[in-house]
């Protein structure tokens, strides 16, 4: 029993690495189509076309399901239950929006640092509504890895008082990001990884499109550069690394998961490395290792304790 919970744990938290790798990707895919879309049109572009794919890959699952003769799970849930669905596409679509927002009046590196404080904001969140405790190690692990997200954009960080705006929209994008991640460590109990994707999806389309027609802001890109990138966004980021990182939500809770997000400026700056050659300066190293150490101590370090206080209470 305590070797499957390992097993699982460690397939969970691959699972979220490998999403976040994926997720990556966003900031470049973002960029590519900004000069055609508004952030509303660019976060409706790619919750669409992930909610046509979540609802082609559900829907052919269920007919498999109907010709093996296998019972197709129908389990009847709470009101509740059944508002956070699309509570939770509004809070993901509200996160996409301000990010973008941010990145279109600041740079990328200080959206992508402050957007990196969900941690914060997830952790406050679990303490107010769970009553969830933290030891000192988890504390100086998460105070790290924040840490070395700042140390990573030092370089290109410029204070300006223009860009304030652009910082609030970051910092927002944190909070609606932390909110987003509590939500789907309650659904990910009650429903498959890719029905709460279908419905985050579908409900942040639905979302944005009448603020989208309302402004008279084009819906649907024109060149075949920005639809390359909406689709990217929808697949590589929107299907493929957000379904791992709700799935990852069965075994590791919302704080881990948003705690192995702070990987992503990281994989970015790497991946910009790697196809670009683009000059990585000390403190960009020095980063990267602090943040490692803050995710050592924090997932790594508590998550074989969580999973063994889980086997006791289970008998």
């Amino acid at each position: 029993m305590l070797f499957n919970s390992y097993s699982k744990s460690a397939i969970a938290l691959t699972s979220c690495f490998i999403g976040v790798f994926a997720i990556s990707f966003g900031s470049i895919f973002a960029k590519l189509c900004s000069p055609e879309l508004t952030p509303q049109g660019i976060a409706f572009g790619r919750l669409l076309v992930a909610a046509i794919a979540f609802s082609l890959w559900t829907g052919s699952k269920t007919a498999y399901q109907r010709v093996q003769s296998k019972p197709v799970e129908n389990t009847p849930h709470h009101p509740m239950t059944l508002l956070l669905l699309p509570l939770a596409g509004m809070l993901w679509v509200m996160t996409l929006a301000t990010m973008y927002w941010a990145l279109d009046q600041t740079s990328v590196a200080i959206t992508t640092a402050l957007h990196n404080l969900a941690p914060i904001f997830t952790s406050l969140g679990a303490w107010w509504l769970w009553g969830q405790k933290f030891d000192r190690r988890f504390v100086l692990g998460l105070s790290l890895a924040i840490a070395g997200v700042f140390i990573l954009e030092l370089g290109e960080m410029q204070i300006s008082a223009s860009r304030v705006q652009g910082d609030g929209f970051a910092i927002l994008s944190a909070v609606f990001l932390a909110a987003y991640l509590l939500i789907l460590e309650h659904l990910r109990t009650k429903f498959a990884s890719t029905t709460i994707q279908l419905w985050v999806c579908s409900a942040g389309a639905l979302t944005s499109l009448p603020l989208i027609l309302l402004n008279h802001e084009p819906v649907f890109p024109q060149s075949s550069q920005a639809w390359f990138a909406i689709l990217s966004l929808a697949m590589v980021c929107q299907f493929f690394g957000h379904g791992l990182l709700t799935f990852s939500l069965t075994y590791l809770s919302s704080v881990t998961v948003s705690l192995v997000h702070l990987l992503e400026p990281v994989f970015s700056v790497l991946l910009a490395w790697v196809i670009f050659w683009e000059y990585l300066s000390f403190w960009t190293w020095v980063g990267f290792l602090v943040v490692l150490a803050g995710l050592y101590l924090t997932v790594l370090g508590e998550m074989p304790r969580d999973t063994l206080e889980s086997d006791l209470e289970r008998g």
